[in-house]
């Protein structure tokens, strides 16, 4: 049975301790509490029962904009 991969989310801060958060509405939403520095990382994976194996690595999400115009 082939693994399904999910994506995993991270606060980064200026100091580089991270911080896990699901989904990612969560992590933009609560960025700000972190400081400046601080960034949303995101990165995909196959779970396991008993582990997790990162498919890529871990790459930075620039916050969603708030320009209705713009899909992303």
């Amino acid at each position: 049975m082939p693994l399904a991969t999910h994506r995993e989310w991270i606060i980064r801060n200026a100091k580089g301790r991270k911080f896990v958060h699901e989904p990612a509405a969560e992590a933009f939403g609560e960025l700000h509490e972190y400081g400046e520095g601080a960034v949303v990382l995101t990165r995909q994976v196959y779970r396991g029962m008993f582990r997790t194996k990162p498919v890529t690595d871990w790459q930075e999400v620039p916050p969603p904009t708030a320009d209705p115009d713009v899909e992303g």
